[in-house]
């Protein structure tokens, strides 16, 4: 359908991020839409009494006027409203909600488009703003942790005939009881378990320290009313426990044998040396990140406006669903309420991001894909092809574009921005 389809359009602004268009299509384009579907109603239409195409048009308008209105509506309705905001130079960022209809055969067609547009602002005060970079010392400490854990990674599991104690691994069979003289209600075998004070219930851990292969005990549990099986929530239940292997990890000795058989370290003061380069590493992208975090806060709070709601929404829907994947239970409302703040500021973020690129026309060229692809390699130790396929499952070009494009205005703002130093330090663990 041709342009010039629309007669006039009125705009009216009820919020900074939503406009109401009001469209009125003259009556000859309406008629014009109209004489059209009724022919083809005509022409395809089986009426009694009548062959196909034969039937008076007076009979096919009275028999199919609500249908044709429909398909009127539906071949008319789209191309009147992207031609007005051809005329009316808006960009909507939300698909159009078409309300308060009217059409009717002789008479012009009037509808109303609401839409959400990009918030009109424009984007200041993001140069020499002031930040502050945090101080994060590697320590000796730091190194021997995680030494420790790698030691702990590499540990053999091996079964003992001594009594078990904190850390060993457990091999039982439980038996629930209950009922008339302590009648077995259900029993699960083979049961692997740690034993942790941290994980298991109070009664477990006691009862289960000290405890041989082919020991016997009966346990009472006190489950918590918090605890997350709600069958079991404030109960208290009485178990046999079989034990049949309890299990030790003998952790490998620190010495230069055991930093050789990690990979090409010569002795222990070399791997002790590239752990703490790794951990020196990590230290810096931790201080840059937390520094485009503070740009990315300060650029918000100094060009704040009022979001679009259905770009809220959408937000808020996502944070929703990605907890329903790993909660049973959630209060959906509290959870909305708890991510609004979050979600209005991402979401200026990425509607100043844009801006600021624009200004300081800032883009992402096929170089800059191929060197956060050659990045991400390096940081991940992947082969470079299997990171480009890695990538290419994970994100399409578009939203590779738009990382790469926010991590440049970021690196714009750093560089234009007044860092302070601070003397602060904690331990970091790779």
């Amino acid at each position: 359908m041709s342009e010039g389809l629309i007669e006039k359009v009125n705009v009216k602004e009820e919020k900074a991020w939503k406009r109401t268009l009001e469209i009125e299509i003259p009556t000859e384009k309406v008629n014009g839409e109209f004489e059209k579907v009724f022919r083809e109603y005509k022409n395809r239409a089986k009426i009694k009494g009548f062959r196909p195409g034969k039937a008076p048009m007076e009979m096919i308008k009275k028999r199919f006027k609500e249908a044709a209105a429909k398909d009127v509506l539906e071949s008319i309705v789209p191309p009147a409203y992207e031609e007005a905001l051809k005329q009316t130079n808006l960009i909507p960022v939300t698909t159009p909600r078409i309300i308060d209809i009217e059409i009717e055969p002789d008479s012009p067609l009037r509808f109303k488009a609401e839409i959400e547009i990009r918030p009109e602002i424009e984007v200041k005060n993001y140069k020499g703003i002031v930040v502050t970079k945090k101080e994060l010392k590697i320590t000796d400490e730091d190194v021997d942790k995680n030494v420790k854990i790698l030691q702990e990674k590499n540990a053999v599991i091996r079964p003992t005939d001594r009594g078990a104690k904190d850390g060993d691994y457990l091999l039982v069979d439980l038996e629930k009881l209950g009922g008339p003289k302590g009648a077995s209600q259900e029993k699960a075998e083979n049961q692997e378990t740690i034993l942790d004070s941290k994980k298991l219930l109070t009664e477990f851990y006691r009862g289960l320290l000290d405890v041989k292969p082919g020991d016997e005990k009966e346990i009472e549990a006190v489950y918590p009313k918090d605890h997350h099986d709600t069958k079991l929530a404030g109960k208290i239940v009485n178990y046999k426990v079989t034990v049949k292997e309890v299990k030790e990890r003998i952790p490998p000795k620190l010495d230069d044998d055991f930093a050789r058989s990690l990979g090409e370290f010569k002795d222990l003061d070399d791997l002790k040396e590239k752990i703490r380069e790794d951990l020196e590493a990590r230290a810096e992208r931790e201080k840059e990140r937390d520094l485009k975090n503070q740009l990315i806060k300060e650029v918000v709070q100094k060009n704040s406006f009022e979001v679009p709601q259905t770009l809220l929404n959408y937000y808020l829907d996502s944070v929703v669903e990605n907890f329903k994947k790993s909660q049973k239970k959630i209060e959906e409302d509290k959870l909305r309420e708890q991510y609004k703040e979050l979600g209005e500021n991402r979401i200026r973020w990425e509607f100043l991001m844009h801006q600021i690129s624009e200004k300081e026309k800032i883009e992402v060229t096929q170089a800059d894909i191929d060197d956060f692809t050659r990045k991400f390699a390096q940081n991940y130790k992947l082969e470079l092809e299997k990171a480009k396929e890695f990538l290419a499952r994970q994100k399409d070009i578009k939203n590779l574009k738009e990382d790469i494009l926010e991590e440049k205005v970021l690196d714009f703002l750093l560089k234009n921005a007044v860092i302070r130093e601070e003397g602060k330090s904690r331990i970091v663990t790779l």
